[in-house]
């Protein structure tokens, strides 16, 4: 076994038992700890345009379709995840099947644009904690509404 193939499993471990972790500790309160993952999500689509942008030796994780491109599905993305909070804010009832809807198609979007690529784990497990938290929001609204 490569060490490469290695590092990619200790991540993939690493994000499971941590993502376990933050489920059980935050999942008696979704709609908070959802709300403050949108909001991350947004700040770190932002952050991945700038280091595009900034630093262009790391655009060669973006070789399929390029900056312009991507750095736009970031922005649009950042964008509808921006709705989504607003959503979540004022407890709308769309706010997070919207979370759910643009995690699905960014991580489609990612594994052709990133794929391979080990931080697809990172990316990925964070992507499922959103939905997760999405979903046990989702429920808690038609248990309680």
């Amino acid at each position: 076994m490569r060490l490469d193939e290695i590092l990619l499993i200790l991540m993939t471990v690493l994000a499971i038992i941590i993502a376990l972790f933050l489920a059980r500790k935050f999942g008696a309160k979704p709609h908070k700890t959802l709300t403050r993952m949108v909001a991350a999500n947004i700040v770190l689509d932002i952050i991945a345009i700038a280091i595009w942008g900034a630093f262009p030796a790391t655009q060669w994780s973006i070789y399929r379709l390029g900056f312009l491109i991507v750095g736009a599905e970031a922005g649009l993305a950042a964008t509808l995840f921006a709705l989504t909070l607003f959503g979540l804010i004022r407890r709308k009832k769309w706010a997070p099947f919207l979370a759910i809807a643009l995690n699905v198609n960014q991580r489609v979007f990612a594994a052709y644009i990133f794929f391979p690529s080990p931080a697809i784990v990172i990316t990925l497990t964070w992507s499922l904690m959103i939905i997760y938290f999405a979903y046990k929001e989702i429920r808690t609204a038609n248990t309680h509404g």
